[in-house]
């Protein structure tokens, strides 16, 4: 299986050896066949039989899988000498992985505040207030201005 590339041109190259003919009177060509279209791209041959072939990007021209020949014609004589499969692929690629998202704690940040209380005895003393009552009155109830004295002198 030949690899072809969609996003760059690539070079198909090979060696050509030609018995009864001259290579300087040849001619190659790459034929690219495919469920959509074919394609032809002319070659050279040198002196030497070393066949280029340059590639085009192929991106949107031909599916992603078909077959490819070579055909060379010589003293005006086709031969069809190598045949192939061929893959369409990308030479660029970006790979993703998503990973789960994990909950991390919220973590607040309250100032630290430390209160020191020291401890005081009031200074306010206390009023005694000492209420006679006769003993012939005994437990009876405080009229109200009774408790309204009595209540100014606790203040």
């Amino acid at each position: 299986m030949y690899s072809l590339y969609s996003d760059k041109p690539t070079l198909f190259e090979c060696t050509i050896q030609l018995e009864g003919c001259s290579l300087n009177q040849a001619s190659a060509r790459l034929v690219i066949e495919s469920e959509q279209n074919s394609l032809i791209f002319n070659g050279e041959i040198d002196n030497t039989g070393s066949c280029l072939i340059p590639i085009k990007k192929l991106k949107g021209l031909v599916s992603e899988g078909g077959n490819m020949k070579l055909e060379v014609i010589a003293d005006d004589m086709y031969f069809n000498p190598w045949e192939s499969g061929y893959e369409l692929l990308q030479s660029k690629k970006v790979t993703v992985e998503v990973k789960q998202q994990r909950k991390q704690p919220i973590i607040e940040s309250k100032p630290k505040l430390k209160v020191n209380v020291t401890k005081q005895t009031p200074t306010t003393r206390k009023k005694k207030i000492i209420e006679s009552r006769k003993k012939s009155e005994g437990l009876q109830a405080m009229t109200k201005k009774e408790i309204k004295e009595l209540l100014a002198r606790l203040k």
